[in-house]
């Protein structure tokens, strides 16, 4: 056996031996809970776990199984799945041989509504700005409306900050043209008119233009959760949601919406004037569909990088594989001569 063979066999059995290290440190443990939210586009999942001995009930984010069918995960499902809690990651910790029991959650646990889709026409729900005013979203009728969620005490700079930083710049570029904003709040609760007003001022958002959204808690929540965000609160991340900004047309139907939080305000502008039927930036527009769909294959995990970007980056590293594939396949095929 040369050289190269005998480095190759080492090294696998030195991850090998690493592998079953790791195997052997983790301690699974049994937990079973009721599933609050899906979210898929992240595979994870938030559930309200059973109290255990000492160990209260609490609310945990989870990352699912690579071999678990997201369709067969739904909010209301208990669940019976070991955890690795040496696992903790950003994304959550991973669960395993995850089985789901599916029976009836209680109202107060799962929002049961019906979800609002692109084709369909925004309801006449009645919420309060940011001046104490009420509306609906007819009172934007005649114009395209850019619609997202956020909370004020959000402690992520990546997240509602930015996408309330994003509609400051989107403000600016349609100035006095036909487009609204309007960012529905995740925590009535806490985000009344006279919060969301202060938040408003650090954004310097012009009511005529841009609206902070609240009312009646449950009515704002069975919103929410129309859109597929029914956030669930945790006592390090504040409250967990899924990303979304939904793009409506002048006379109030859904016709787009991203999920992700770092989307770019001028790819963004080029589908509103899309919307109106205007000249747009090509380039601008192949880069939003190429970002969401990068988000849809890669989950947030790319959000905030450029769709033609990420493309761009594909390619070179596809060619750089093919490359180094190719190098090595010759160097194997002449060691072997």
């Amino acid at each position: 056996m040369n050289r190269y063979w005998t480095r190759l066999v080492a090294c696998g059995f030195l991850v090998t031996a690493m592998l079953a290290a790791q195997a052997a440190s983790a301690h699974p443990k049994r937990v079973t809970g009721l599933v609050l939210s899906v979210l898929p586009e992240r595979r994870q999942a938030i559930v309200r776990c059973d109290a255990v001995g000492a160990k209260p009930a609490q609310t945990t984010l989870f990352r699912l199984p690579p071999n678990l069918r997201l369709t067969a995960l739904h909010a209301g499902d208990r669940i019976v799945a070991l955890v690795d809690e040496d696992g903790q990651q950003a994304g959550g910790l991973p669960l395993d041989d995850l089985r789901v029991i599916p029976q009836a959650a209680p109202p107060s646990a799962v929002r049961i509504v019906h979800p609002l889709n692109v084709g369909d026409r925004m309801p006449a729900t009645l919420f309060v700005d940011q001046l104490g005013h009420g509306f609906d979203f007819a009172a934007f009728r005649g114009k395209a409306v850019v619609l997202a969620f956020i909370y004020t005490r959000c402690p992520d700079p990546k997240e509602c900050p930015l996408i309330s930083s994003n509609f400051r710049v989107l403000q600016a570029r349609f100035a006095n043209g036909p487009y609204h904003l309007v960012e529905m709040t995740l925590d009535p609760n806490y985000d009344r008119p006279a919060v969301l007003a202060r938040y408003a001022a650090l954004f310097g958002a012009d009511a005529k233009h841009w609206t902070l959204a609240t009312g009646d808690p449950n009515a704002v929540l069975d919103f929410d959760a129309r859109f597929g965000i029914d956030p669930f609160a945790d006592p390090r991340l504040g409250l967990i949601h899924t990303e979304r900004t939904v793009f409506i047309d002048p006379r109030g139907t859904i016709v787009d919406s991203i999920d992700q939080a770092g989307w770019s305000p001028a790819d963004v502008s080029a589908r509103l004037l899309a919307v109106e039927s205007q000249s747009s930036n090509p380039l601008a527009r192949l880069d939003f569909e190429l970002s969401k769909v990068a988000v849809a294959v890669c989950g947030n995990r790319v959000a905030g990088f450029s769709g033609l970007e990420d493309l761009a980056i594909v390619l070179v590293i596809i060619g750089a594989g093919a490359w180094l594939l190719q190098r090595l396949a010759r160097k194997i095929f002449a060691e072997q001569i």
